[in-house]
């Protein structure tokens, strides 16, 4: 690599990293974008001696979305929140309306390791087979932040034939008591990165009088509806109610999204989906895809490194440079979290939610480039509409004393940066 062009590169990555560990802003707070900040699994079942069906509504908070205040009376940390669940009908009628106050308390013990432990719920609701709209909102009553989750609900009607199949569960691990009974740990974030090995749960309702075998397949399809993985489970289906745990063929997943679909090739209405992901848990939320996000690096990687991570010899190996390569950033090794990198796929997230264009993702327009580099101004001066000169932005960051302005050429919001941050032999675009 040119000499010149290295020491640059170096020079950047330095102010990307000091600027991210030292960043006076909170872009998350500007309702930019914000990490998932809880995790909700609704799950729709037989519900017995009834017209309708069961919806438990699993839900994982991470305590680190939580504040907690010192309770000068116990002594304790406390959490004060609300708990919303809203479900509206395909009539636009609202069927359920819960709020549920909770709080959490906590020694100060205990809330040194925060970082890694969330709180369990589980809502129960009885709806009658359609379609619904399900809105949940968590309302922190210590700093009054609120981060809502929606989901569309599909209830079927488990009696309308012989053969029905309730929603899939993903299990992180299940045990067996000491009387038999298999006692189950829902995976509610569907986040399959940790496992080692992949368990599901669900029902199968016979509503006939007969008991007879039964062959269940499933197929696993990647975010291009390619199928990586198939398989089958053979059952003896009793009258009533029939519940099964059964693993899944072990498959050397890469990061990205994934749909596991359970059929009958005798029985047509007798299927199921569940969504599912694949990534580690240091990775943010932002990253679906491993080659996307290493083709995003362009601003904290020299071409060297990531021609080493893109060149590895397998998908594992690739994860692997990729892995290494952010630990290398990570400010706080003892933590799971890595600060520089959450920052830094954050503000891609950002960048390609404001700058795209017709032409461009946003992380790779000039506006990207520099808010991904430097984060967000101090001020921004826009002149879309002057006279006599064509629509143009001033960025200012007051901190660092730097000024970069923008003009839009074509008139299409491409907004090109009139003075490179460096040589435009080497201007990344």
């Amino acid at each position: 690599m040119d000499k010149k062009r290295k020491s640059i590169l170096t020079f950047i990555i330095l102010f990307i990293l000091n600027n991210l560990l030292l960043s006076q802003y909170n872009d998350s707070q500007s309702g930019l974008y914000q990490e998932q900040s809880y995790f909700i699994d609704p799950l729709v079942f037989y519900a017995k001696d009834s017209a309708k069906a069961r919806i438990d509504i699993y839900v994982e908070i991470p305590l680190t979305t939580l504040q907690f205040k010192k309770n000068q009376n116990t002594q304790k940390f406390d959490a004060n929140f609300e708990f919303l669940v809203s479900i509206i009908n395909s009539e636009n009628e609202l069927v359920i309306n819960n709020i549920v106050p909770e709080t959490i308390s906590r020694t100060p013990e205990e809330q040194k390791s925060i970082e890694d432990e969330s709180e369990y719920r589980i809502k129960t609701f009885y709806l009658i087979p359609g379609n619904y709209k399900l809105s949940t909102t968590l309302k922190d009553k210590n700093n009054y932040k609120e981060y809502k989750i929606e989901k569309d609900i599909n209830v079927p009607d488990f009696n309308a034939t012989e053969l029905s199949i309730s929603s899939i569960m993903l299990l992180s691990d299940f045990v067996t008591d000491s009387m038999g009974r298999k006692i189950i740990y829902p995976l509610v974030t569907n986040n399959v990165g940790d496992l080692k090995d992949i368990y599901i749960f669900f029902e199968i309702y016979n509503n006939s009088n007969n008991t007879f075998p039964i062959s269940i397949n499933y197929k696993i399809v990647n975010e291009k509806d390619f199928s990586v993985k198939t398989g089958s489970f053979s059952y003896i289906i009793t009258p009533g109610i029939n519940q099964k745990i059964d693993k899944l063929n072990p498959y050397d997943y890469t990061i990205g999204n994934y749909k596991l679909q359970l059929f009958s090739n005798v029985y047509s209405n007798l299927s199921s989906e569940k969504d599912f992901s694949y990534r580690w848990t240091e990775l943010p939320m932002t990253i679906e895809n491993l080659d996307k996000a290493i083709s995003e690096m362009i601003y904290i990687a020299t071409n060297d490194e990531l021609s080493y991570i893109k060149n590895a010899p397998s998908q594992a190996e690739k994860e692997r440079r990729f892995l290494e390569f952010w630990k290398s950033k990570d400010p706080t090794l003892k933590t799971a979290k890595n600060e520089v990198m959450n920052e830094y796929y954050n503000r891609v997230k950002i960048a390609n939610e404001k700058f795209s264009n017709y032409s461009v993702e946003g992380y790779r327009t000039d506006m990207g480039m520099v808010y991904i580099i430097y984060g967000n101004p101090s001020n921004i001066e826009r002149h879309p509409f002057d006279d006599y000169s064509r629509p143009y932005e001033i960025w200012e960051y007051y901190d660092i004393n730097k000024q970069f302005i923008f003009v839009d050429y074509t008139g299409f919001g491409d907004y090109r940066l009139i003075t490179p941050i460096w040589d435009k032999r080497f201007k990344m675009r």
